[in-house]
């Protein structure tokens, strides 16, 4: 038997979720300018961040 999971949410919904994986599992969440989720090389993905400097710039 094959399954299909189709994700009917609107799209702020589906965004939210890839925030929070990033703000709930991530130390550098204050830093980062990407937020790419579980995509990201720090969450085993292989999306590379963007990481703020200490004063704030790139």
């Amino acid at each position: 038997m094959q399954v299909v999971v189709i994700d009917d949410r609107a799209d702020w919904m589906k965004k939210e979720d890839v925030w929070w994986v990033c703000f709930s599992r991530c130390p550098l969440y204050k830093k980062c300018s990407s937020h790419f989720g579980s995509n990201c090389k720090r969450l085993g993905g292989d999306k590379i961040p963007k990481v703020r400097d200490n004063d704030g710039s790139n």
